[in-house]
This record gives structure tokens, C-alpha cells and sequence, in this order.
């Protein structure tokens, strides 16, 4: 992990993160869409209780939340370790179905946005050092917003699309159960194989299974309509919050 992310001042940006989040999310905020009145205030509810619970932790959750990626993107570069929890191909295929695939993509589309998160919050920290130093109080929506405007635009693009792919991903249930019963293959498969995988390999399985299971929570109820609807209003909400702060800071 970057050394970075283990100062303590990362606390602070973490902390004007989660801050801002609500900001955006609120009802006063969201009434400037007409178009996402039709959202229900308990389906914007969960999705902030998800951001806070499971993306944007406090600090010492975060750490471990960092670490069970970290050890989870191993797993991309190391064919013995993932061939190991699957076994033998054709039999796992046979056993998982045709989704088998389609979950491991799946799989590594939500660690592509854990990773286009961690760029934009270590751009956005090295923005804010210097703030933070100076006794600033980087959490007011003035300073804050200023950072958000010095973040490069296809930065925010990438982490903002790569966001979105995580959220189709947790509406998709059929889906999600694939992914969810090769996870706890592969957790039974690293029990038995202590000699290759360490603890924080398990842990990292178990934090993305844990994941998976609360975002299922968001969507499980919505008809395919609301799915839609919602994934448009993060989209909306997200790109609106990065524009408006770069027409702040021009003006």
C-alpha cells in the first residue's frame, strides 16, 4: 500500500470526503434535479449508509479496507494463486455455469474502481497537504470544493465511470449471487491451503464478499426502472459536484 495512505493526515481528507458526501446527496442538494424526484429518500439513504459503510470508511477501517485490495489485486497478477482457488477450469465452468466468467470480470471491474478511487484520493491528498499544514480546514465546502476543482478532468471521469460500473454490477442479481457463490468457493478452496494463502488473502475475500452482500441491500428491492434511475442519479449527482467546483474556481 502506498506509504502515503498512512499518514495520519489521510484522515483528514477521508474525513472531508465522507463530509461531502452528504453534502451532495442531501435533499436540498438532490431538489435541483427534477428528473430524480422520483427516487425514493430511503433508496438515496442506503446508498449514503453504503458510501460511508463500505467505500469511504473512517480512517482505521480504511486501512483495512486498503489492505484486503491490496491483497485481493494479487490475485490479478498471479496466475497460481487464482488457478488455485478455482481448481480445475473445465470443472469450475461446469460447476459455476456460463456466468463463471462474467463474475470474474465482474470481479475485477470492482477492483478497478477501488483503484480508480485510491488515484483520486491520493491526487486529492496531495492537493491538501500543503492546506492541511497551514491549519486550514479542508472539510468547509469552499476548500474542499477547491480541491475537487484541481483534480485533472479525466481523472474524475475515469473514477466517476469506474464508480458506476461498480454499482451495475451490485444491481445485477443474477449476477451477483454467481459472484457471490464463487467467492465462498474460493474462500473454502484458501481454508484448506494455508501454506499458499495468507490470512490477509482470506481477509481480503471475506471484506469483498461482505461488500457484495451489503450493496445487495440497495438494489434488491428496485424494479428495473428504479435500477436505471438511480444508477443515473449517482451519475448526475457525481458529475454535477466535480463541475460545479471547477466553475467555482474560475469564477
Amino acid at each position: 500500500m502506498d506509504e502515503l495512505f498512512n499518514e495520519k493526515d489521510f484522515e483528514k481528507i477521508i474525513e472531508a470526503y465522507r463530509i461531502s458526501l452528504v453534502r451532495r446527496y442531501a435533499k436540498e442538494n438532490l431538489a435541483r434535479f427534477k428528473e430524480l424526484e422520483k427516487i425514493e429518500r430511503k433508496n438515496i439513504d442506503k446508498l449514503i449508509q453504503y458510501f460511508l459503510d463500505l467505500l469511504y470508511p473512517e480512517y482505521e477501517t480504511r486501512l483495512e479496507l486498503d489492505a484486503a485490495f491490496h491483497s485481493l489485486g494479487t490475485f490479478a497478477h498471479s496466475p497460481q494463486k487464482l488457478f488455485g482457488v478455482l481448481g480445475n477450469i473445465p470443472y469450475a465452468i461446469v460447476k459455476f455455469g456460463k456466468l463463471l466468467i462474467q463474475a470474474l470480470q465482474a470481479g475485477m471491474n470492482a477492483l478497478r474502481s477501488y483503484y480508480a478511487a485510491y488515484r483520486f484520493e491520493r491526487e486529492l491528498f496531495l492537493q491538501a497537504k500543503p492546506m492541511i499544514l497551514a491549519g486550514k480546514d479542508i472539510s468547509s465546502p469552499e476548500i474542499f470544493d477547491s480541491l475537487i476543482a484541481k483534480i485533472p478532468k479525466d481523472e474524475a471521469d475515469t473514477f466517476r465511470k469506474q464508480i458506476i460500473k461498480l454499482f451495475e454490477i451490485l444491481a445485477n442479481k443474477e449476477l451477483l449471487e454467481k459472484i457471490q457463490e464463487v467467492m465462498l468457493h474460493v474462500i473454502e478452496k484458501m481454508e484448506k491451503k494455508k501454506n499458499v494463502y495468507s490470512d490477509s488473502d482470506i481477509k481480503g475475500i471475506r471484506m469483498g464478499y461482505s461488500i457484495i452482500e451489503k450493496g445487495k441491500e440497495i438494489f434488491q428491492f428496485l424494479n428495473p426502472e428504479e435500477i436505471q434511475l438511480l444508477l443515473y442519479g449517482i451519475d448526475t449527482i457525481e458529475k454535477d459536484f466535480y463541475e460545479t467546483a471547477v466553475n467555482k474556481e474560475k469564477n
